[in-house]
């Protein structure tokens, strides 16, 4: 990524760096390779950059107070998030109002990690199919980024520091004794790169990491079928879910570990409110395959659908 040198002290920050700072806040923690993906890919060439070279590059970052990160326990790969000198960055090129960041600590927060690293996947493949279509992500309120991860952002009105969750929502539904939460792990929302075309379509990605019950899950979906209809409080003239942007709609993904795992909850969700709105894929298809433009999502009907069709050639 070209563009003009941003210096700190001891070190001359490029707009590539800035980047890797901007999709470390939004999906939290990426591994060597997917750092590799997202900022050191060379379109003239169709190409990444070398490993070795990212590698040295992170290291000087590392060594200068904008990363930090450990080594996954079961491969050894080394994975990266946000260390301390990074804040004044996001805040200056980003706009982000961020405090603290997000630092996984101890063996009893690997499980989490793992969680993250599916996440942080699923939102590189999605932008590795955008590459070259006629298709953009839609930068969503209000911070005005493409991702939006379960991370909190420090509340800047209050003298103490106090964070909310950017994409989090709790629901008063009258059946329900108490608030139902919306909590998704990824929003995002697809929109054609032509800004007289019709307004984009909002998604809300769950990854499955196997260890909750299709029950669980059922009342996750429950929730979103409640919010569909859930109107914005400040403006009954939209839905609360209309605060991301000209968004139409919203649909619910639901990413699982193995496609054995896909096609069980297929089968015990079908029926429940919330999965009208849900289309079902594995982790390996949505690596496999191209996410966006291949038909790997199960739907209500149980057929395969792409979340979009492929612009036809002139």
């Amino acid at each position: 990524m070209a563009g003009e040198d941003r210096r700190r002290p001891g070190l001359v920050l490029t707009a590539t760096d800035v980047e890797l700072f901007r999709w470390l806040w939004m999906v939290r923690v990426l591994t060597l390779r997917q750092l590799q993906r997202v900022g050191y890919y060379q379109p003239d060439t169709g190409k990444l950059s070398s490993l070795h070279n990212v590698r040295k590059r992170l290291q000087r970052l590392w060594n200068h107070g904008y990363l930090s990160g450990d080594r996954l326990l079961e491969t050894r790969e080394r994975i990266y998030f946000l260390a301390a000198q990074a804040l004044p960055a996001l805040r200056e090129h980003c706009s982000i109002p961020q405090r603290r960041l997000y630092q996984p600590r101890g063996s009893g927060t690997w499980r989490q990690v793992q969680h993250s690293l599916m996440v942080s996947e699923c939102a590189v493949r999605v932008m590795e199919a955008l590459r070259h279509s006629h298709l953009e992500l839609l930068n969503l309120g209000p911070l005005h980024m493409a991702f939006y991860h379960t991370h909190a952002v420090a509340g800047t009105a209050s003298k103490k520091h106090v964070e909310r969750f950017v994409s989090q929502e709790d629901l008063v539904v009258p059946s329900q004794a108490a608030p139902i939460r919306i909590r998704p792990d990824l929003v995002f929302a697809l929109a054609k790169s032509q800004h007289d075309q019709p307004l984009a379509r909002l998604y809300f990605l769950e990854a499955d990491r196997g260890f909750e019950s299709a029950r669980e899950i059922a009342a996750k979906l429950l929730a979103y079928h409640h919010y569909a209809s859930a109107l914005d409080p400040h403006d009954s003239t939209r839905y609360r879910w209309q605060r991301y942007g000209a968004v139409r709609d919203f649909r619910i993904l639901l990413v699982t570990t193995e496609r054995q795992r896909a096609r069980s909850l297929t089968r015990s969700l079908r029926d429940k409110p919330g999965y009208e709105l849900t289309a079902v894929a594995s982790l390996d298809a949505v690596k496999e395959e191209n996410p966006v433009f291949d038909p790997i999502w199960t739907n209500v009907a149980g057929r395969g659908r792409a979340l979009a069709k492929k612009a036809q050639l002139s």
